[in-house]
């Protein structure tokens, strides 16, 4: 499945460290061969259709804790944003993914 960064989801990437960001770079790749792997869970914000998936690594003290956020669409995946997990949930955070599509 072909694979659309939007600016905004880009931008969220590029202020990450680097060893993040590349992490979730793998992730985006995985993507394209599974857009719904197990860590993805089905989400609606208004009468948007969302998935987000979750990242991080097992030890509980790494600084790998981001959620993605996508949408499936005309067989493509557009990926709408990035946030780490203390902001992935917030109501604020679902505004601003309202904001982006």
């Amino acid at each position: 499945m072909q694979l659309e960064v939007t600016e905004e989801a880009e931008e969220d990437l590029e202020a990450l460290e680097k060893d993040i960001k590349d992490r979730i770079i793998d992730e985006l790749e995985k993507l394209q061969k599974n857009a719904t792997p197990e860590k993805s869970t089905y989400i609606q914000i208004g009468d948007m259709d969302l998935f987000r998936l979750k990242l991080q690594k097992e030890d509980r003290n790494s600084r790998l804790n981001h959620r993605i956020f996508y949408q499936i669409k005309d067989s493509k995946i557009y990926i709408r944003g990035i946030f780490h997990r203390q902001k992935g949930y917030g109501t604020e955070t679902r505004q601003e993914l309202e904001d982006r599509i």
